[in-house]
């Protein structure tokens, strides 16, 4: 029993002190009203020290103040961030730089469907919302018979939205992708960033472009990649199950 009386009369104690405020202790106050030369050492040493806690004290203040500002800026842009929308888009992709396994093919079709979800968890100081996909990439020539790479994936991912720089109207924020699934043959990764462009915040179209990094497993011990730039046409509807 005395050990909890105790604890309870040291927690007390801790939030006096974190409430107290030297540069108001009435001792110093009336201190500072006197000049130094006319001070006794006893009345001069509490001066400095109390001078020096008020210091201290200021300079903490002005940290804890900065440091809530960051927490409700931040606070602010997560709530934002989160959203109760479901977003069904389809995309069509042209390749800009091929690795040498399928380099070689003249004709190349790459589309898809995807679902972006608001079931979301956070990453730092960001938002990532869980998305997924189905991708079609063929690759053939057509004066060669049989001659023909690609085939469906089923993917899953997230999205995450990075902060670069501040406009007047919102944060400019690309999102940063990353996709894995079952391709044609076995597994793959999707990287890649996807930019939004701003239509209207009441309109449930959504448009974005993306650049992607495909990397492919395309035999038991090889792979082959490609990066390509799509265009997203996407609509947006409530979540009605929180609703």
């Amino acid at each position: 029993m005395i050990k909890i009386y105790i604890i309870i009369i040291c927690l007390i104690c801790n939030c006096f002190a974190q409430d107290y405020n030297p540069c108001k202790d009435k001792r110093f106050l009336l201190l500072s009203e006197i000049e130094l030369d006319d001070m006794s050492d006893r009345q001069y040493n509490y001066y400095i020290k109390k001078e020096e806690e008020c210091s201290k004290y200021k300079v903490r203040k002005s940290i804890n103040k900065i440091k809530s500002k960051k927490l409700k800026k931040n606070k602010k842009y997560m709530d934002s961030a989160k959203n109760n929308n479901y977003t069904v888009s389809g995309y069509s992709s042209l390749p800009l730089f091929r690795l040498n396994m399928v380099s070689g093919y003249d004709q190349v079709t790459i589309n898809g469907f995807k679902l972006e979800t608001p079931i979301s968890f956070e990453i730092g100081s960001s938002v990532a919302n869980l998305k997924f996909e189905l991708r079609n990439y063929s690759f053939s020539n057509d004066n060669m018979y049989n001659q023909k790479f690609g085939g469906n994936a089923i993917l899953v991912g997230f999205s995450l939205p990075i902060k670069f720089f501040k406009t007047s109207s919102n944060w400019f924020h690309p999102e940063f992708c990353l996709s894995t699934g079952k391709f044609h043959f076995s597994k793959g990764l999707i990287l890649g960033f996807d930019i939004p462009q701003k239509i209207s915040s009441n309109s449930p179209f959504k448009i974005k472009y993306s650049l992607m990094t495909n990397i492919v497993q395309s035999g038991p011990n090889n792979g082959t990649g490609w990066w390509d730039l799509s265009f997203n046409l996407g609509y947006s509807f409530k979540d009605l199950i929180k609703e």
